[in-house]
């Protein structure tokens, strides 16, 4: 562990919604977070002489041994971990992490700061009232920046997003949350399809943080064009809709984990690689990593949660109109019979438990009774639609989020900050 002494400092942070006209500056790359505690010390007052130490936590360090390195008694961690447990459990700290304290010439705490490294907007301060360590849960302000970015499909969506200079996190919603129940980016992309997003970024002092909400995505493809629109149909409940008004959500989502790579597809006539034998195969196979998580793709409650001959780990999902999903082979079930889940709750690990050559999911939908391709699950299915009344307010936001996307040059893997939006 490397430790930093330095004499105690503050450290303040300010933030500014930018909202008028619009102006484009080069995007700010996506970066690891970095700390805002090194710079210049400031002296302390002469009334408050403390040292206050800085250290990133690695693989295997703890707050307990970063302080008894710092000399602190025993007696203070006890009661400085009896402070932190009322909002935080310091045993799930992560490499990366940054511990900070503050330490007077009796080696006593006067400060203490923990910062998760994921989550920087949000540290853990612990300070002495009375006496006693008080711990709280800061929530610093953070800049939210709108941007666009534009791109061309290669080979798939993730590939493209990252090459332009952005995260797997964008990729990721936007395949499974945005698009996820409309567009099967195993089998739909196709090389040269084209895909803008106007997204927020959200900053500390200049240092991204994380990704905010993704306002508007447009995919253009060969096989499939979609365009989505986050909306409030009622107050505090976004939803993303088409061009016309259509909501982009489905009782099923097309695939149950974060994982594009079908191994074996629905198949009544199907050659068993193990049995050596024709069988039908009445599901979808994704290979995955064991411990992939794996979430259910359509809100119900858990009917079956436990070991089931060749589908090893098992979870099973009864829906309304007659659905039931399966979800096999698993390395771990995180849910219980009778349990009630939603969409995209998390129900268990990938695993190869059972009748399997190799770490993968198999997923089945069955309908009263019935097996169906799970690929073709949404097909044909009623789509709710804004009111009347909602429409004209919508078709306005949509627009200025279109003349948002088209503004510039439409110069493909080029992001551009947008220092405000007419929104």
């Amino acid at each position: 562990m490397a430790l930093r002494l330095e004499m105690s400092s503050q450290h303040s942070t300010t933030a500014a919604a930018h909202l008028g006209e619009v102006a484009f500056t080069p995007a700010a790359a996506a970066a690891v977070w970095e700390l805002p505690f090194v710079g210049p010390p400031i002296p302390p007052p002469p009334d408050d002489p403390t040292r206050t130490i800085a250290a990133e936590l690695r693989p295997g360090d703890s707050i307990d041994r970063l302080l008894k390195q710092c000399h602190v008694p025993s007696g203070q961690l006890e009661r400085l971990y009896e402070a932190l447990y009322a909002v935080f459990d310091p045993a799930r700290v992560k490499a990366g992490d940054h511990c900070e304290v503050a330490i007077d010439t009796s080696d006593a705490i006067r400060r203490f700061c923990y910062t998760p490294h994921r989550t920087p907007d949000r540290p853990i301060e612990v300070k002495l009232h009375d006496g006693q360590f008080v711990a709280r849960q800061l929530q610093l302000p953070l800049e939210r920046r709108v941007e666009r970015l534009e791109v061309r499909i290669e080979d798939n969506l993730s590939n493209a997003i990252s090459e332009a200079g952005e995260g797997c996190a964008l990729s990721d919603v936007l395949a499974d949350d945005i698009f996820g129940a409309v567009i099967d980016f195993q089998r739909d992309p196709r090389r040269g399809d084209r895909l803008g997003v106007v997204f927020e970024k959200l900053y500390i002092d200049e240092h991204f943080v994380r990704y905010g909400d993704v306002l508007l995505a447009r995919y253009e493809g060969k096989r499939v064009t979609e365009l989505a629109v986050r909306y409030a149909a009622t107050e505090g409940e976004d939803t993303y809709y088409n061009a016309s008004g259509r909501s982009l959500g489905r009782m099923f989502v097309l695939k149950p984990l974060g994982v594009n790579r079908i191994t074996s597809r629905f198949n009544r006539q199907r050659f068993h690689p193990i049995l050596k034998k024709q069988r039908p195969h009445l599901g979808t196979d994704y290979g995955a990593p064991t411990g992939t998580l794996v979430w259910t793709t359509a809100r119900g409650q858990v009917a079956f949660a436990g070991w089931k001959g060749d589908y090893g780990k098992l979870v099973e999902i009864v829906h309304a109109n007659g659905y039931r999903t399966r979800y096999a082979h698993l390395s771990k079930i995180l849910v219980r019979e009778g349990q009630l889940v939603e969409q995209k709750e998390i129900i268990g690990k990938v695993g190869a438990t059972g009748l399997a050559t190799a770490s993968h999911l198999h997923y089945e939908i069955i309908k009263n009774g019935h097996h169906i391709n799970p690929e073709l699950i949404n097909e044909g299915h009623a789509v709710p639609t804004l009111a009347d009344d909602l429409l004209p307010d919508f078709v306005h936001q949509r627009d200025a989020l279109l003349r948002v996307l088209e503004l510039g040059p439409r110069t493909w893997r080029y992001a551009s900050t947008l220092i405000s939006a007419p929104l």
